[in-house]
Order: C-alpha cells, then sequence, then structure tokens
C-alpha cells in the first residue's frame, strides 16, 4: 500500500456520489444538501445579501475562510454577490486550505452542483497547476479569489504585514472538519489571527458549537450567538467581533510608513513597458483614474518591446524568496495573459532545456519536487527523444517541458493591457519633474503640468533619474535579440526553447533567438558582434539552424534590463532615505535589534521595477503586490514575500552590515 499524499486531500467517494476526506474521516458538506447548508449558516448567518445591498459605489467586502474543500462556499458567495452588490463594487474571498484537492477531484465535486456551473468552470480553469504551499491570486472579474495553501493559522498570520490596514475582513467563514475530527485547526492562534485581520465589527459564522470554539472566540474578542442550526444539527454560532484581543508581533516596522496613505483616486505612472501596463491596468481594474506617460511613441519602446518574447521563470527545488516568487509569478501570468491578452500570446508550450550539468542536477531536484506535489500540470521532466519530439526538431538535451507556457508578442501586450476606459496613455511625453503638493502630487512633462493622488515610478533604469528613487540599487544589463527570416528546417520548431539561451517559433515568416547579457552596459546600438554571440549560443542547441541563420542578414535590437542586486523586483512606497537611516540607525550595531518606530515615507510615491530578463513572467504578479500597498488590499504573497520585493530593503540590509544608504 502506498504512503498516504501528505500535499493533497485524499478522496473517498461514496455510492451516493458524495466526496469524504480519508484523513479526517468526516464528509465536506451535508449529504442533505450541501449547497443549501452553505447559504444557510454563511451567507444567510453572516447578513450577506443585505450587507452587500448596502454597499456603495466602488466598494469592497473581504471574506475569509478555514477550509476551502470543494470550494463551494465560495461558489455560492460569488453567485450571490452577482445578485446583490453594485457591479462597480469588489469582493475579496480569502480561503485557506491545508490538503487542497486534485483537479479531477475538485472537478468531480463540484459536477455536483450543476446550478453553480456559471461560476463553477472558470474556477475549474484557473485552478493553480501546481498547488505549491503558499498565496494563489485568482481573479474572476470583479471577484478575487485568495487561496492559501498550508495550515490555517500559519496561513492567515502569512497576510500579516503590521499594516494598519491589515484590519480588512468584513466576515468569517469557520468551516473546514469538526474539531473532533481536527482539533489542530482549532488553535488560539487561529482565532488570534482571525481578530488581526478583522473589521471594526466583523461577523462570523460556523457550523459548530464546540467548547474549544467557543472559548477561543470569546478569548479573541467576538461576541457569539446560538441559532437552530442546518438540516440535522441542533445548534451553530455566529456573532461579531466586539473587543479585538491581539498579541501583536514584534518585528521591526521598517516597511510601512509612519503614515499610511489612503488609497488613490488618480494615478500617474511613469513609462509605458510591461511593469506600467500591468499596474496601470490593475488599478483602472479597481475603478481608478489612471494616467500613463511614455516618452517614446508607442507603449514598450524600452526594453518591453520586443518582437517576440518567452514566458519562463526559474524553479527552485528549496524554498525561498526568489524561488517561491518565480513559480508563483510564472502561474499567475499564465493565468493573467490567457484572459486578459489571449490574441498576443501563444501558449502552446515551452521547454527549458538543460545543456549542462549543473542545470541537469538542478532539474532532476525540481522534477522530484514537482512529481512530490502532482505538478505535471506545470511542467514535467522530459529526456531528448521526447523533447525533440515535442519541439519538432531534434535536440541533443532533454529538460522540462511547460505545457501551458510558451511565447508573447510584447508590444502588444503592453498595448493591449493599456486599452482600457479608465486609462489614459500620453505618448511622447518626457516627465520632468515630480512635486509633492499639499493636494498630492504635480507632474510636469516637456508638454503640460497635471495633478495626481499618487505617482508610480516604472522607467526601468530612468526611475533613479527622479531624486526621491536615486538610491535604488538598479543595475543595467544591456541585451541584444537577433532576428533571422524562417527557414525551411528551423520552420518546424514547435515550441519555444530556453537554455543557455532561446528561441521562439516562426511568425510571420521570422523569428528571434538571443539574448546577450551585457552587466552594466547602457549603449542600445545593434552590434555584429552579438549577432555572433547568439548564433554561437544557437549553435549549441541547433548547430544546424544556427548555421543557415548565419548565412543570412541578421535584424534585431538591443535595449536595457534594469535589474536588482537579489534578482527580485521592487514594488512598495518609496521612503524618505534620511529617515529610515535616523529611525533605524540601531541597526547598524545589532540587525535583530528590535526597533518599534516607523520611518516617514514619500506620501502617495510608489515604484515598481526591477523587473530584469523575466519582466513578462514577473509584472503581473508584481503589480499585484503593488495594488495591494496602494488600495490596503489583501495580500498576493506572503508577508514575508512582500517584504521581500520591498524598494526600501536594500538600505536595511546595508544598515545592518554598518554600511551607508547610498
Amino acid at each position: 500500500m502506498s504512503e498516504p499524499d501528505k500535499k493533497h486531500a485524499e478522496i473517498e467517494w461514496r455510492e451516493d456520489g458524495q466526496p469524504l476526506s480519508r484523513a479526517y474521516d468526516d464528509i465536506y458538506f451535508s449529504s442533505a444538501s450541501g449547497l443549501e447548508e452553505t447559504r444557510y449558516v454563511f451567507l444567510q448567518q453572516n447578513a450577506l445579501a443585505e450587507r452587500w445591498q448596502q454597499l456603495a459605489e466602488n466598494g469592497t467586502f473581504t471574506i475569509a475562510e478555514t477550509g476551502f474543500g470543494t470550494g463551494l462556499n465560495f461558489l455560492a458567495a460569488a453567485e450571490l454577490w452577482q445578485k446583490t452588490a453594485p457591479e462597480s463594487a469588489r469582493l475579496h474571498f480569502i480561503s485557506v486550505e491545508k490538503f487542497p484537492l486534485r483537479p479531477n477531484d475538485l472537478r468531480r465535486a463540484l459536477d455536483l452542483w450543476p446550478q453553480l456551473a456559471p461560476f463553477a468552470q472558470p474556477l475549474i480553469d484557473s485552478y493553480p497547476p501546481l498547488l505549491a504551499a503558499g498565496i494563489h491570486r485568482l481573479h474572476f472579474g470583479p471577484i478575487s479569489l485568495t487561496l492559501i495553501i498550508g495550515e490555517a493559522s500559519e496561513a492567515l498570520n502569512s497576510l500579516r504585514l503590521q499594516r494598519d490596514s491589515d484590519h480588512q475582513v468584513d466576515a468569517w467563514f469557520l468551516d473546514g472538519f469538526a474539531p473532533a475530527k481536527n482539533p489542530d485547526m482549532w488553535t488560539p492562534e487561529l482565532f488570534n489571527n482571525m481578530a488581526a485581520l478583522s473589521s471594526p465589527s466583523a461577523t462570523f459564522a460556523t457550523f459548530t458549537c464546540a467548547g474549544l470554539v467557543k472559548r477561543g472566540l470569546r478569548d479573541a474578542g467576538f461576541s457569539l450567538r446560538k441559532v437552530p442550526g442546518f438540516g440535522r444539527k441542533r445548534e451553530m454560532l455566529c456573532g461579531t467581533l466586539e473587543s479585538p484581543q491581539v498579541s501583536e508581533t514584534r518585528e521591526t516596522p521598517w516597511h510601512l510608513p509612519h503614515q499610511e496613505s489612503k488609497p488613490p483616486k488618480t494615478v500617474a505612472i511613469v513609462g509605458a513597458g510591461i511593469a506600467s501596463a500591468t499596474i496601470a491596468r490593475a488599478l483602472a481594474e479597481r475603478g481608478i483614474d489612471v494616467q500613463v506617460f511614455e516618452q517614446g511613441e508607442e507603449p514598450g519602446s524600452g526594453g518591453s518591446g520586443n518582437d517576440q518574447g518567452i514566458l519562463y521563470a526559474k524553479l527552485s527545488p528549496k524554498p525561498g524568496p526568489n524561488g517561491d516568487f518565480n513559480l508563483h509569478a510564472l502561474m499567475f501570468a499564465q493565468r493573467y495573459y490567457r484572459s486578459r491578452c489571449s490574441k498576443v500570446s501563444h501558449f502552446s508550450g515551452l521547454l527549458q532545456l538543460a545543456q549542462t550539468e549543473r542545470e541537469q542536477q538542478l532539474q532532476s531536484q525540481v522534477a522530484a519536487t514537482l512529481a512530490e506535489s502532482d505538478g505535471q500540470l506545470l511542467a514535467e521532466p522530459v529526456d531528448a527523444r521526447a523533447a525533440s519530439s515535442l519541439a519538432g526538431v531534434d535536440l541533443p538535451v532533454g529538460g522540462l517541458h511547460f505545457p501551458h507556457a510558451g511565447w508573447i508578442e510584447p508590444r502588444k501586450v503592453c498595448a493591449t493591457l493599456l486599452q482600457h476606459p479608465n486609462i489614459t496613455l500620453h505618448s511622447n511625453s518626457l516627465v520632468k519633474e515630480l512635486e509633492r503638493e499639499e493636494s498630492g502630487w504635480s507632474v510636469k512633462t516637456d508638454r503640460s503640468d497635471f495633478q495626481f493622488d499618487a505617482v508610480v515610478l516604472c522607467g526601468a533604469n530612468d526611475i533613479r533619474q527622479f531624486a526621491p528613487a536615486a538610491a535604488l540599487p538598479l543595475k543595467p544589463i544591456r541585451g541584444q535579440v537577433s532576428r533571422a527570416i524562417a527557414t525551411e528546417n528551423s520552420s518546424q520548431l514547435q515550441m519555444a526553447l530556453c537554455g543557455e539561451g532561446y528561441i521562439t517559433p516562426a511568425y510571420q515568416g521570422r523569428q528571434s533567438f538571443g539574448a546577450t547579457f551585457k552587466l552594466k552596459e547602457t549603449a542600445t546600438d545593434l552590434r555584429v558582434s552579438e549577432h555572433s554571440e547568439n548564433l554561437q549560443t544557437l549553435a549549441e542547441l541547433l548547430p544546424q539552424i544556427a548555421d543557415e541563420f548565419s548565412q543570412q542578414s541578421l535584424s534585431g535590437r538591443a535595449a536595457l534590463r534594469a535589474a536588482t542586486p537579489d534578482y527580485l523586483p521592487l514594488a512598495g512606497p518609496l521612503p524618505i532615505w534620511d529617515s529610515i537611516n535616523a529611525t533605524f540607525v540601531a541597526l547598524r550595531k545589532n540587525r535583530k535589534q528590535y526597533v518599534p518606530e516607523r520611518a516617514d515615507y514619500q506620501q502617495g510615491l510608489y515604484v515598481m521595477g526591477g523587473l530584469g530578463s523575466r519582466g513578462f513572467t514577473y509584472a503581473p504578479l508584481t503589480a499585484e503586490v503593488l495594488t495591494a500597498w496602494m488600495l490596503n488590499e489583501p495580500l498576493p504573497v506572503s508577508a514575508t514575500l512582500a517584504k521581500a520585493l520591498h524598494p526600501a530593503r536594500f538600505a536595511i540590509r546595508d544598515l545592518g552590515r554598518n554600511r551607508d544608504i547610498k
């Protein structure tokens, strides 16, 4: 007998079609009517229909749930939201799950509720291909699902950024298996995190009246009320947060402004590459009036302007900020471009080839991790023969096959994302000066002056031209891509390949390959020498095609990437550097010293950049992180990862090493 899967729900399907958890020997929902139970216990006892009918235009409401299970509660809430909430309002639904259902089990469970099919099918289509630990953000129009894979109290704690705006949850669905079956979930830490994340007068509802649940809720500051239970259950609990009792964390709040900014109504974005396009789209979809200033003639005039670009990430077998971000950014990006840019996204698959012994060892470890987690829907290992069959050309090595990745048309992606009624694009418009005024920010261009509540700097290496961002440690990296006319042989390539370099399939008679990587070079002239480098890299993989391309007069494009020292992006508010230095001076003597104070930040000034060579993979999730900062939304990544992307992280590290902030 094989060992039980410790990362997924082990389901036993009963004769009546109901799913039963083998781990907890408990049902997922009432055998009488799971949907009616959800509507009674969670929707009715939290008075959601009445509360949603009273929401203001552009209002938001946040639900948090323990135990995502089959997603039934989420779908029932989505159905009610569509019927009762204003069209302009947004629903945030946060749910935690320790043992998520496999995709096939999820589909089978939701087939029990055909009346929910219009909501269930989008969930099935967007369900993560790898149910990795951490936060998965899924969008369904005005409804956002934040699905956290992990133990309940730890998962909720991962959302605590110590912001004043962490108190966001308006209603709690305390679901999950019964306390007698699953006592490890119903802990004091769970109830403490509930109180810490709750808005004033947040409500809760739960099917259980167990003593440990009542004690935990009371101790956390909730009032309790018993009401008749559903079906055969005599009683259930509901109530309201009245006097929150929260144990605070003792972590230095270097990442938090002394005075948190209010969500803006108008935002200026400097630049129109993929960073600008994704943050502009994220804000516009939430009803914010956005104006984008691009010094070039069209979107994608800088580093985002290649004809073809691949969507890939560097997976890691070990947990950590870089590996975690790469994984979740890739999965988010695949969903993102499919839903918003399907006409200019070509996701026919991608092969990440292991051309070196080191890469082979790394991919072997990644493959083992994927196998443990049923991750073959995200990527699976293939040998040289299988890789050749998939690619349509002979390959000397195998690698990882990503069936839902591929390549995109970068300039058209940027332009597509900026096509939204809440976005105005100013082309050929150079921002010369930013000035903070009492009412917001004055943005002065070479054509006119504008006023905004907030500004986001996204211009890659140009970000540092503005004084408040001059201390950011962005480094330019020149990259040249080569373009060739597709030959009969190269046209056989069926999917994008990447390894030591990359090559895209033929499109409109041409193919892109490259790219060079030149640290600290800032010139963007096209160089024959770098065409030769790209050809040499290609020859190691596809020698015949490289030889045929070498006979041509190649075209191409050179541009500058902007990268950070740790190769993670920047996303968040910009600090006043002198205040960081003065507030946290104690870190010079002891980098682990607890300093309870907060520093001053530039009110309403944010940055998104440092995307490096994986800009189109990183940008969508990075934009979600920045949106959470700007609009005080639930985090799309853990608080730890949000701090790992914070613009002030390098200054704090310098202080901890007793170095001056540059």
